[in-house]
């Protein structure tokens, strides 16, 4: 059975899931470990990666939610929020932002120490940013196969036809809802 690593972008996956939600009237959230049990289904799984941007200070309820991720065996990846000033010239105000840095650096970087290593066979990408097209193509040559699952909206037309195999969200979205 062929070895797989599943690589979760929160921030692509919470945003496109709530957008599939509000198009369709539902509240539902997403179970992480439905998630990946689908995902690597058939696969041998060797890890799962769940990578988000958090503030300096985390609230009880996020910290539980990624403690629960690591108790069920899901490996964090998460990065500090930043700060960024903006100002509105229409209104002459200015506000401050927290923004997520260097959260899909470290997903690809994950993929191509896979890849490189040779670690797993099969690369299952929880995402369909483009930003990760040029680490999915550097891994196929190498000889890993690439899934991409993501919400149809949300996917990416170079990811989508790069990719080996894609698992539309859309289509499994009642296996995957808490």
């Amino acid at each position: 059975m062929e070895k797989s690593a599943i690589f979760i972008d929160a921030g692509n996956i919470i945003k496109s899931w709530w957008a599939y939600c509000k198009v369709n009237g539902l509240t539902n959230k997403i179970d992480y470990i439905k998630l990946v049990a689908l995902l690597s289904k058939d696969t041998n799984l060797l890890r799962a990666y769940f990578y988000d941007g958090v503030p300096e200070t985390i609230s009880v309820k996020k910290k539980g939610f990624l403690q629960a991720l690591e108790h069920k065996g899901i490996q964090l990846r998460t990065k500090v929020l930043k700060k960024r000033n903006y100002y509105c010239d229409s209104c002459k105000t200015s506000t401050t932002k927290q923004i997520q840095k260097g959260v899909d650096v470290s997903l690809a970087t994950d993929i191509l120490r896979h890849g490189f290593q040779k670690s797993c066979d099969i690369c299952i990408i929880a995402s369909g940013d483009e930003d990760y097209k040029d680490a999915i193509d550097l891994v196929k040559d190498r000889g890993i196969k690439v899934w991409v699952s993501a919400f149809k909206d949300s996917l990416a037309s170079e990811v989508k036809r790069t990719a080996d195999r894609v698992i539309l969200l859309d289509d499994v979205f009642d296996e995957i809802k808490q």
